[in-house]
């Protein structure tokens, strides 16, 4: 399953463009997971596994708390004193990365995509020189198998043996205690809502999670399929009922019926048939998804087999190999991601061309993979804090200079992310970029003035009429 949103991710959500459904969704096939007790010390089989180096040892378990507020107390945007005055891993010539993240096992096709999306950028830099003449290696790919305590172990391998300037991150597991007390500057996928307030940790496109814009975005594709009433589905693990619970409560403050709702669905094989029966017997013509690809499937087949009439929005899923062998059943489902979408213009969103032309080089099974962006997208914000750290290449320089980029595009492929509060606040405006299941195509829709991305405003009078898009944003 995947996030960023994006995550929503989370793919996802992020300060500045948010990425809270895509950031919640990423966690959702980790519940299951959790629930079906497929996380053992060391998962056998593989699932889109990827080359990796690995060290194993035990250690402590990983604390993974969502965050749901838009504020935070803030640590400070530089590295406290004593920490990340170093620069490991740099030479005359190269500077080495690691990456932790979860390449094999269960959990391998949820979290795998954001080794290739960093490995991709940095090729494609290196191949133009890299930065100031030194090489940027992701030189160190290990897996945590879906373990917790082979992430807690993992971390202290990276910094103290392997000695990584910089770190990225994609697991559910993410502990981010070691990487904090050394100030290593940290970059991923972003789950679990422990990226929040550190200087050093920087998740894909901001590292808050804030669920109110949920409602806003949501409400905006109600309005253009003049829906009225909406169902709302999600599993009982807080991962998938958190976002939905506040999507209930945002889409009632603007006036939308929630006819019917279902927050307690089993992540394993919930039988969505009763539900469906009951969203028919409740009038509802549309329905809001916080379930994991398997879940909306299942969703789909008994919304086809009862003949129901809704549109539907979800969180998860906007996968080309998704769509490619489930086109029949989801014909007309509308996704909500934070990225300048893989079907828009590459002519007028030309990070996107960059994005394409990269991955198909370097990364050609992993190029519409929504955690792959997310890898790319950290890996473009690294290369931004080196260059803006200059000569002086320290970890605690380069996490200062991070921190004063204001409007972090990923080289055009999100809207503008301001990291000088994207540790602590959710400010917004609050950015989704939708698409739509027409054939075996995600087609981007439902775009403000012509652009990929419509922005919404919570933290004035709730709407969902679109704000003129932030300064800054791709395609404008």
């Amino acid at each position: 399953m995947r996030g960023p949103s994006n995550g929503r991710g989370g793919s996802g959500r992020r300060v500045g463009s948010p990425s809270h459904i895509a950031a919640t969704a990423g966690a959702f096939a980790v519940a299951v997971a959790l629930c079906a007790g497929a996380l053992p010390a060391a998962a056998s089989g593989t699932s889109k596994s990827h080359s990796s180096k690995s060290h194993s040892s035990k250690s402590h378990s990983s604390k993974a708390n969502g965050s749901t507020t838009g504020e935070a107390s803030s640590a400070g945007l530089t590295c406290p004193p004593g920490t990340g005055a170093g620069s490991p891993g740099v030479t005359a010539t190269s500077i080495n990365v690691g990456a932790i993240s979860t390449l094999s096992g269960e959990l391998a096709a949820d979290f795998g995509g954001l080794v290739p999306g960093m490995e991709a950028y940095f090729k494609m830099v290196d191949a133009h020189g890299g930065v100031d003449g030194k090489q940027i290696n992701l030189a160190y790919r290990l897996d945590d198998n879906g373990n917790p305590s082979q992430f807690a172990s993992l971390a202290q391998t990276v910094i103290n043996q392997d000695h990584a300037f910089a770190v990225g991150a994609s697991t559910y597991f993410f502990n981010p205690t070691t990487f904090v007390n050394n100030c290593t500057p940290t970059y991923g996928y972003n789950v679990t809502g422990d990226w929040a307030t550190a200087p050093n940790l920087f998740a894909a496109g901001g590292s808050v999670q804030y669920y109110p814009p949920i409602a806003p975005q949501v409400g905006y594709v109600m309005n253009k399929v003049k829906a009225k009433s909406a169902a709302v589905l999600a599993y009982n693990v807080s991962s998938s009922s958190d976002a939905c619970a506040a999507a209930i409560s945002g889409l009632k403050s603007l006036g939308f019926d929630v006819s019917y709702s279902d927050l307690k669905l089993p992540p394993i094989n919930a039988d969505l048939t009763p539900d469906v029966q009951r969203i028919n017997q409740a009038h509802s013509d549309f329905i809001l998804s916080c379930m994991d690809v398997t879940g909306n499937i299942a969703l789909a087949r008994a919304v086809q087999q009862y003949g129901l009439h809704v549109h539907m929005i979800w969180l998860n899923g906007a996968d080309q190999p998704v769509v490619d062998q489930y086109s029949s059943l989801m014909k007309g489902v509308v996704f909500d991601l934070q990225h300048v979408p893989f079907s828009a213009s590459e002519t007028k969103y030309p990070g996107l061309k960059e994005y394409v032309e990269a991955m198909k080089k370097y990364a050609p099974s992993e190029v519409y993979d929504e955690v792959a962006i997310q890898g790319w997208q950290s890996a473009a914000l690294l290369v931004a804090g080196i260059k803006a750290a200059g000569t002086d290449l320290t970890q605690a320089n380069v996490v200062k200079a991070t921190n004063g980029l204001t409007d972090f595009t990923a080289d055009g492929l999100s809207t503008p992310v301001n990291w000088s509060n994207a540790h602590t606040t959710a400010k917004g405006p609050f950015c989704s970029a939708y698409v739509e299941v027409e054939g075996k195509k995600l087609v981007s829709v439902y775009g403000y003035h012509g652009n990929v991305f419509a922005c919404f405003d919570v933290r004035g009078k709730k709407s969902t009429t679109p704000v003129p898009l932030p300064a800054g944003t791709p395609g404008t």
